[in-house]
């Protein structure tokens, strides 16, 4: 079961540390959405903002790739509108697969409502990683 909704204004999470980690980020929104992570020593690791081409048109504003570095492995995600100024309710989960104990494919999923409508279609951020490269 998914975890929510939530304020976007810093949700925690655990990424592997030493792994590469994939992100990407969508909007379905004419208002501008607003996507950060930082890690522990809130060091920004991205940021991102932008809004749909038309209105509510699927949009990938972002994506990008970043080594895991920090060595507690905690990191806070916030998701929001115009630069942070307001906080999206947020929905989201992470989710493994698995063979025995190792994780082979790690994911976080995040949707955002910035608005009254409850659609949660106006942000999607993935975070998502691998046990091995090559």
């Amino acid at each position: 079961m998914s975890i929510g909704p939530v304020s976007g204004n810093g949700i925690p999470i655990t990424l592997p540390t030493g792994k590469t980690i994939f992100w990407s980020v969508t909007v379905q929104a004419a208002n501008e959405q607003y996507i950060c992570v930082k890690d522990s020593q809130q060091n920004q690791i991205f940021s991102t903002q932008g809004a749909s081409s038309g209105g509510g048109q699927p949009t990938q504003i972002a994506q990008g790739i970043f080594q895991a570095a920090d060595p507690t492995g905690n990191y806070t995600v916030y998701l929001g509108t115009n630069g942070g100024s307001q906080w999206s309710k947020v929905i989201y989960d992470n989710d493994t697969l698995t063979l025995g104990a190792t994780v082979y494919y790690g994911q976080y999923t995040f949707i955002t409502e910035d608005s009254t409508d409850n659609d949660y279609n106006d942000t999607c951020l993935q975070i998502n990683w691998f046990q091995s490269l090559g």
